[in-house]
């Protein structure tokens, strides 16, 4: 009897081991008419992004089926979510888009999304990463929140975030914004995007971080349109497109610097450059027609 007993308890360990270990797939899906009840597999999608994540192993991916809004979500492991193929949206009014809280190891990729804080109560952040090692952010569309669209705020962790082929409207703070609470430090690699009709552009707010910034729009926006606050911290533009913003590039603290080339910095309202800090001019800027300043700190001619 005991046996028998013994045999039973280790039978259903091992069907529990074996349960644990199907909980969750490397490739799972949503759909507009899933339910997050499914295993979010292809012919059993679930039905919001929340409901897919705690499906779906580190690292894997979430991938939408068709368009739909999937909800707000909270990462906190290695995790791709692409909707490249078709519309995922995120509806979020009064609450915070995405949030990345995961290991200082993790690696997370957003492709395809479009974030939007439209409401009674407008949406506070679109993506706010807490905690990770690289985010990258691709083809993604923020609107219409309170906040900033895309922002960190990392303690004690070093992060590095790309955007690429972005567009970030109407935020009530920052487009992008560069921050920490505490050591933490990013670096940040935006390129071929569009940051506009935001308070601020591009700030990096950090000390010892640092921002390049390519083949980018940074327009009307009512501060700043690349912003760098301490005196550890610089920047880089390159062929960039910075017009009616309050300030074009303000470096705010001395100490600070930003290298621009082959950029347009036209017709901002308040002053071309500006600003405590350095500003390094390389290869052929066109730096004109702005209310205030129109001249480099540090003018140089050919790239060095």
């Amino acid at each position: 009897m005991r046996s028998t007993a013994m045999k039973l308890i280790l039978a259903l360990t091992i069907m529990a081991f074996a349960g644990a270990a199907h909980a969750q797939a490397t490739r799972t899906w949503v759909s507009g008419v899933g339910d997050d009840a499914n295993p979010c597999s292809r012919t059993a999608p679930c039905k919001t992004f929340a409901g897919a994540i705690s499906k779906t192993a580190s690292p894997g991916i979430i991938n939408c089926l068709d368009p739909a809004g999937y909800g707000a979500v909270t990462i906190t492991k290695s995790i791709e979510i692409d909707c490249g193929y078709t519309l995922g949206s995120i509806l979020h009014s009064g609450v915070q888009g995405i949030i990345v809280n995961a290991l200082t190891t993790d690696t997370i990729v957003l492709r395809g999304l479009s974030l939007n804080g439209s409401g009674t109560t407008l949406g506070t952040n679109g993506v706010n990463i807490i905690q990770a090692k690289n985010v990258h952010v691709y083809n993604t569309n923020v609107a219409k929140i309170s906040g900033n669209g895309i922002q960190t705020t990392n303690s004690t962790n070093s992060i590095n975030l790309f955007i690429e082929n972005a567009e970030i409207l109407n935020a009530g703070g920052a487009g992008v914004l560069i921050a920490s609470t505490g050591s933490g430090t990013a670096r940040l690699s935006v390129s071929n995007s569009k940051i506009s009709s935001n308070a601020k552009g591009i700030e990096v707010a950090s000390g010892n971080s640092s921002a390049q910034v390519t083949g980018t729009v940074l327009s009307f926006n009512t501060s700043d349109g690349f912003k760098i606050t301490p005196g550890t911290s610089g920047g880089a533009v390159d062929n960039m497109s910075i017009f009616s913003n309050g300030n074009g590039i303000n470096v705010a603290t001395a100490g600070g610097d930003v290298r621009i080339s082959r950029s347009l910095i036209h017709g901002n309202l308040t002053n071309g450059l500006t600003g405590a800090g350095s500003t390094h001019c390389f290869g052929t800027n066109v730096i004109n027609g702005n209310i205030g300043n129109n001249t480099c700190t540090n003018p140089l001619q050919a790239m060095q």
